[in-house]
């Protein structure tokens, strides 16, 4: 059991590119389904990472990568490859962030630091999540509330993906500060 949390992970690193193939295809329906399932995946590892006591170290960091490229893989596929797209900010704004995550947690390393998930992370993740799972839905049926509760998604999605940066640096900080004030002494 303790190994299924990092297959379901694997799995959804692997497969979250497909998204983006099905999309660019113009296969919206199965992008949508993979996609869902896909973040569905995510839940479901962590529930089992917890229920089974199977968190281990190659989860704490291919859970996140592959949270990463998922998100990344949706954005982009309805960024770009959907009729009706999201806006190109969030994309952006996402991406520039998953880099300093990226690199600070690289940089950080060197001091023993092990990126743990935030709460306002987790939020990020799902409701930018949902905000793809809807733009999708808008594009296979195009309802106008939908249309209305997606931009309200995307808003949230942009606020959200600002408040986990911010969050994140400040905890990178709060360590290095940590740090060198053991260091010192």
């Amino acid at each position: 059991m303790k190994r299924v949390p990092n297959l379901i992970s694997a799995c959804r690193l692997l497969l979250s590119p497909l998204v983006l193939f099905l999309s660019y295809r113009e296969r919206h329906e199965f992008a949508s389904l993979l996609f869902f399932l896909l973040a569905l995946s995510d839940a479901v590892d962590g529930f089992i990472a917890r229920r089974f006591g199977a968190q281990t170290f190659l989860g704490k960091l291919l859970d996140p990568l592959a949270d990463k490229v998922l998100l990344l893989s949706g954005l982009v596929s309805v960024t770009f490859f959907t009729p009706v797209r999201v806006e190109p900010f969030l994309l952006i704004l996402l991406f520039a962030r998953d880099l300093f995550l990226i690199a600070g947690s690289v940089v950080l390393k060197r001091f023993g630091f092990i990126p743990e998930p935030s709460p306002s992370g987790k939020l990020t993740t799902f409701f930018v999540s949902l905000t793809v799972i809807l733009a999708f839905s808008f594009n296979l049926y195009p309802v106008q509330t939908l249309n209305v509760v997606l931009k309200g998604l995307e808003i949230l999605s942009l606020t959200l993906v600002l408040i986990s940066w911010t969050d994140y640096a400040l905890r990178g900080v709060s360590f290095l500060r940590s740090k060198l004030i053991i260091e010192k002494r």
